[in-house]
């Protein structure tokens, strides 16, 4: 019998889109998967309350007892269903998204049809405004130190085909046959807590040689930051910066010559977040 698909989504102040995501896989048209919801939010229990009332799946509920970022939960996630040896197939998907009834469905058709896919992710639209691309592809980045999303707040241009072959991908949604995340032995960097903990994940499958693709065929709706306050929170400026250059130290790029500068600018503009962050960058073994 055919493994199925395990699902790895971490909660954290996930109240206000969780609703969109239960409904969007009580009406999958395929059943074989189990959801793993791991609550990083410790001492809100709205969400497992919740999930215990409107879930009409597989799932489990993992709280933990403190918030370990991300990256850290993720990994629970491999863990989970390493030990339950019943997943052919693990897909790390965020909460705040809306599905199709056929998402998983459709991924797995593209995994059978094409065998050479050892990961695939799908077209991520913006919640909000209508029809507006968020990811449409992707490429890792040696000048940014980060990476690239195709079609980003743009029309898509990748038309005519179904398949394309990328480098880079969030892990908004991502999934990968299970065999061959295990054999790599790819870890998620937990250190990292959150942001960037993808383009570390998507660099670290490329020099495995896991090729990734990328289809148009299948989308999703992503309501943008939704747990972290929105990208100009302090919160996700503080770790964006932090992380970004950490990354660009332990990957000695072009980018760590630009640090003094930025730290001059910030210092300049009064954005204090941004320069606490570069310098507990440089604590970080």
């Amino acid at each position: 019998m055919a493994g199925i698909i395990g699902i790895v989504t971490v909660l954290y102040k996930s109240d206000d889109v969780l609703e969109d995501f239960i409904i969007s896989f009580n009406n999958q048209t395929q059943n074989g998967f189990e959801i793993l919801f791991i609550e990083n939010d410790v001492k809100n229990t709205f969400c497992e309350a919740y999930i215990k009332q409107h879930a009409r799946f597989d799932y489990h509920f993992l709280r933990n007892d403190k918030n370990i970022g991300v990256a850290a939960a993720n990994n629970q996630g491999i863990d989970y269903f390493a030990a339950k040896q019943n997943a052919e197939f693990i897909l790390f998907l965020n909460n705040d998204i809306i599905v199709n009834d056929d998402f998983l469905e459709k991924h797995l058709e593209f995994f059978d049809k094409y065998p050479f896919i050892d990961a695939l992710v799908p077209k991520m639209f913006y919640y909000r405004p209508e029809g507006k691309i968020w990811y449409a592809g992707g490429t890792l980045s040696y000048l940014k130190g980060s990476a690239r999303h195709w079609g980003h707040n743009k029309k898509d241009k990748l038309t005519g085909k179904s398949l394309f072959r990328v480098s880079y991908s969030p892990t908004c949604s991502f999934m990968l046959k299970m065999n061959v995340l295990m054999s790599s032995g790819i870890r998620m960097w937990e250190h990292l807590f959150v942001y960037y903990d993808d383009y570390v994940f998507s660099k670290e499958l490329r020099k495995k040689k896991i090729k990734l693709f990328y289809t148009p065929d299948i989308s999703l709706l992503h309501k943008i930051s939704a747990s972290t306050g929105g990208v100009q929170s302090d919160f996700s400026r503080y770790y964006s910066a932090r992380n970004w250059t950490y990354l660009a130290r332990k990957y000695k790029n072009i980018n760590f010559a630009i640090i003094p500068f930025w730290m001059l600018y910030n210092l300049i503009k009064g954005r204090k977040v941004e320069n606490k962050a570069i310098i507990d960058s440089f604590k970080m073994a």
